[in-house]
């Protein structure tokens, strides 16, 4: 009997961790999608300087989610995300306008990837 008890309980805490954990990745990346869609705005009217600040501040967030998202999501997935953001550090540097809306761009895929892939659900169960 105590067996099953314990075996409820850890049960329980996967599921709820699991749930957290979703519930994170569902924010942050709502989040990093919100302040890119104003770096591209700020990229399509020129305002190279708010774009950078933008992109830092995307950047800052990232890194925070990283280092909590690592024991949980596959490595390449998030070393993705961060070579991305360093290509658009450089693309909004040198201010080139295609290249760094093609670069966001890529990063709201891989966000929306990201978002997808960890969701519970059952295709992702199964």
């Amino acid at each position: 009997m105590k067996l099953w008890i314990v075996m409820c309980l850890i049960m329980l805490a996967i599921v709820v961790g699991g749930s957290l954990l979703e519930r994170s990745i569902l924010k942050a990346t709502d989040y990093l999608s919100h302040i890119l869609d104003s770096a591209k705005d700020a990229v399509r009217d020129n305002q190279w300087q708010v774009a950078l600040d933008l992109r830092n501040k995307v950047d800052e967030k990232w890194r925070k989610q990283q280092k909590t998202w690592s024991p949980f999501i596959h490595n390449s997935d998030l070393n993705a995300i961060t070579v991305s953001l360093t290509r658009l550090q450089s693309f909004l540097e040198s201010k080139e306008q295609a290249h760094a809306l093609a670069e966001i761009s890529q990063l709201e895929v891989l966000l929306l990837q990201l978002h997808g892939q960890e969701v519970l659900t059952l295709k992702n169960v199964f």
